[in-house]
């Protein structure tokens, strides 16, 4: 029962220091804007420019596009924005939708890029063009690519090749090794990339039809993926990735030497998304022709660029992706734990991959995980390389063959065998069943004690996945958020919280994780009262007891 906000300060004072509000909306301007409420700025990458340390960036109704939007220019360079301001580690900058608003950003072109540190990017709805992509459309953009020159050329043609001949599968087709080319930026964009910066936290976030990774940590550190919900992505790019996406993670700041857990990805739901195109490397001098890339999500490269500090993937949703649910490939340090995995591999059909991988790793965990995989793939598996130290525990695999094997490359322990009686995974529900055998299977000694929702794995006895199983976890959308009622919600000086009659522990989190108020409620006629008027304006987590419920902190 985790608390999460983030935190803002009301005023706009250009000439203090003081922590400012600064608004942005649809009929605001970059011209005469101020960013106060009464005259916005138009866009969030304008605004950025003037946040400071302990800022808030409100983002007020309506949807945002990048500039060009819908013009057909395929190459187009514009993006939704670049965030390059930075916090402090005691003042991070935030970026949200004012409260009560609802706010879509939506690109056909590059996504947003936070190049800025100690910020929290939160509650958005980010969108790429993938939906308005034909199958057709995309094959005849696959080998369109412009060289340094802006010439544009088309690799298909270049190579003599029909994209649709069926006797192409399965070979390795020579091709020319091509740098410093660039692909159409409509089919092969992020929508939303922390790029080599430090201390970004991204949470309760929906994130679709990206044409390419939807969210991807590319060179950062200390970089928080949390609550966020992604689908129907990475569709069209002919450049081979995975929804969610951590590669080339460096050691930031320079000369940081902290060997404990600094990437996170905590849960957050990943489904429906796939490679649906064959991916070709302009820095390879092949193609092997064949779908093999689209998982949920995926760590890569990072082992030669990351030498200090560990990568968390816990609690997460990951399911009907088109290759692996998980894959960590060239990547050391990392912890995989308590995540649910059901069918994946939907699209490369050649492949094991399907639910939880490994290529080239030192130093990986694999702990009670739940991994399903369905008839032709293996739930856990080596995908290449060596495997150095890989400990494997608690874990539960099933596959729907019941000859298939469940493993490969791997040895045959740390596991069960059984089906996890999951309550309807066919429609996204993958919460455990009563019957579960994943019930209080799991091992001790992790690193995560709440589950997906928020509530506590404190009895001794873990679950194995990502839902720890209560009485009432089958029927409720979100146990945690059901038991306690707030109100006012929005409030400025005072909360009154509605749990029991009798006095409570509680604790108010904010979004990157911090505890900032904690106490013992007294309840009077069942109702007690918090104050909250020290709080920085923002989102959090009331905590009390096993309960929990966000409110908002004007």
């Amino acid at each position: 029962m985790k608390l999460i906000l983030s935190a803002f300060f009301i005023v706009f004072f250009a000439l203090t220091p003081i922590a400012q509000n600064i608004h942005v909306a649809l009929d605001g301007s970059d011209d005469t804007g101020n960013g106060t409420s009464e005259n916005p700025f138009a866009t969030i990458d304008y605004a950025s420019q003037f946040a400071l340390p302990g800022d808030t960036v409100f983002v007020h109704e309506g949807t945002y596009r990048n500039p060009g939007f819908g013009d057909g220019d395929i190459w187009k360079k514009t993006s939704l924005g670049n965030i390059k301001c930075n916090g402090t580690p005691d003042e991070w900058i935030t970026f949200m939708p004012y409260p009560g608003d609802t706010v879509l950003l939506e690109t056909d072109a590059k996504g947003l890029y936070i190049k800025g540190s100690y910020i929290i990017w939160e509650g958005f709805e980010m969108k790429g063009p993938g939906d308005q992509i034909t199958m057709e459309e995309a094959v005849n953009a696959w080998g369109l690519y412009k060289d340094s020159l802006g010439v544009v050329h088309d690799l298909a043609q270049e190579l003599g090749i029909d994209y649709n001949d069926p006797n192409l599968w399965g070979q390795y087709i020579e091709k020319p090794v091509l740098n410093n080319i660039s692909k159409p930026a409509y089919y092969n964009s992020a929508l939303l990339v922390a790029l080599k910066t430090h201390h970004v936290v991204i949470g309760n976030n929906k994130l679709h039809d990206a044409t390419a990774s939807a969210l991807r940590n590319q060179g950062g550190d200390y970089i928080i993926f949390k609550n966020n919900t992604v689908w129907s992505s990475t569709y069209w790019t002919s450049t081979g990735v995975g929804a969610l996406t951590v590669a080339e993670v460096t050691v930031r700041p320079e000369g940081d030497t902290f060997e404990g857990v600094k990437n996170k990805i905590e849960s957050n739901i990943v489904f429906n998304n796939a490679n649906k195109l064959v991916s070709w490397n302009p820095h390879k001098d092949f193609i092997h022709w064949v779908i093999d890339e689209g998982s949920g999500i995926f760590l890569t490269r990072n082992n030669d660029t990351y030498d200090h500090g560990y990568i968390l993937i816990a609690d997460n949703l990951s399911y009907f992706n088109g290759a692996s649910g998980i894959i960590v490939h060239k990547t050391d340090r990392v912890i995989v734990e308590h995540n649910t995995c059901y069918h994946n591999g939907t699209t490369n059909g050649e492949s094991k991959a399907g639910g939880i991988g490994m290529n080239s790793t030192v130093d990986v965990t694999i702990r009670n995980n739940i991994s399903w995989a369905s008839a032709d793939k293996s739930a856990l598996y080596k995908q290449g390389g060596e495997l150095i130290n890989l400990i494997v525990e608690g874990n539960l695999l099933f596959n729907e063959n019941g000859e298939q094997s469940l493993i490969s490359g791997i040895p045959d322990e740390g596991y069960i065998e059984a089906n996890p009686l999951l309550v309807d995974p066919d429609n996204g529900n993958l919460k455990l069943n009563g019957s579960s055998p994943a019930i209080n299977n799991g091992v001790t000694g992790i690193y995560v004690t709440y589950d997906i929702t928020g509530y506590p794995r404190n009895d001794g006895h873990p679950d194995i996945g990502a839902y720890e199983y209560h009485s009432s976890s089958i029927s409720e959308e979100n146990p945690v958020n059901s038991k306690i009622n707030i109100f006012p919600n929005p409030a400025s000086l005072l909360i009154n919280c509605e749990v029991t009659n009798e006095p409570v522990e509680y604790e108010i989190i904010d979004l990157t994780g911090k505890v900032v108020l904690k106490g013992v409620s007294s309840p009077v006629n069942n109702i007690s009262s918090i104050n909250i008027s020290e709080l920085k304006p923002g989102l959090y987590i009331l905590k009390a007891g096993k309960n929990s419920k966000t409110f908002v902190k004007r």
